[in-house]
């Protein structure tokens, strides 16, 4: 714990400022819009998503010394975990595609930091004095909600690596066949939509939104607004986010891919 009394540091704007914060939440409505209206961009909207999430993860590696924002730790790894709200399709990922196995081994690195931060990061970033609101309620960083955080970043790690696992039999079993066989074109069929995992998709994106907005003005965390919005390490994700989302509601409008006929399920039946 770092002593400073009357000291708290500003937030980090090239993390969560309102530029990045800005691109990642249009970046994860385009995936979604992707996934559910135009399933064959699915992929590259992924890939474009990892490499943003891992250029913030490794900043956020960086910026996690003693006297750094321990809130703002924080705050980047809700945003970071908010890419999740994509799954809405016929499965939760491709494990035997790239974009798949990339993502599995950027959710194992996040919960490793994630293990570290709970239970030791906290203890070396943590300025006396400082506010720790981390969850709404005014749920405070210590007490039961770090040991939750234990928990589930434990729980991360093991899913992951079974995940990583699972990923490459799913790998090997698929270029069993040779290279033509593992990337021959699959038959057209009707996009599946599981209304289950659309609507927590949608609920993930609004409640993420909705806390990292509500613990930023809790916490009153400076220099993250939109004074600070000129930052190159901001631009890039505001563009990048803003762009996707703006070509993907172009390309749903003039194709009119929303007549297209999908198949709907709910809990694995069809409707």
């Amino acid at each position: 714990m770092v002593d400073a009394p009357g000291y708290c540091p500003d937030g980090n704007s090239d993390l969560y400022g309102v530029g990045v914060r800005a691109g990642l939440y249009a970046q994860w409505v385009a995936t979604l819009l992707a996934t559910l209206f135009d399933p064959k961009t699915e992929s590259t909207y992924r890939i474009a998503n990892l490499i943003i999430q891992w250029s913030i993860f490794l900043g956020l590696c960086t910026q996690s010394e003693p006297g750094d924002p321990v809130i703002g730790a924080v705050i980047t790894q809700y945003l970071l975990f908010g890419s999740l709200s994509s799954l809405t399709g016929d499965g939760v990922g491709h494990f035997s595609h790239f974009s798949g196995i990339f993502r599995i081994i950027f959710y194992t690195a996040v919960s490793s930091y994630g293990c570290w931060f709970w239970f030791n990061g906290i203890d070396d970033m943590t300025v006396e004095g400082c506010p720790d609101i981390a969850f709404f309620g005014d749920v405070s960083l210590h007490g039961p909600f770090r040991t939750a955080g234990k928990v589930f970043s434990v729980l991360g790690v093991i899913i992951c690596v079974l995940s990583l696992v699972f990923s490459v039999f799913a790998t090997m079993r698929r270029f069993r066949g040779g290279l033509r066989d593992a990337f021959a074109t699959k038959e057209r069929a009707r996009p599946k939509v599981e209304l289950v995992l659309l609507v927590l998709s949608m609920a993930l994106i609004g409640t993420s939104i909705y806390l990292v907005e509500h613990l930023i003005e809790r916490n009153g965390i400076t220099q993250v607004g939109v004074k600070a919005i000129t930052s190159v390490g901001q631009l890039i994700p505001l563009l990048a986010g803003g762009l996707a989302c703006a070509m993907t509601l172009w390309k749903i409008v003039t194709h009119q891919l929303f007549m297209r006929k999908r198949c709907w399920y709910l809990f694995g039946y069809h409707l």
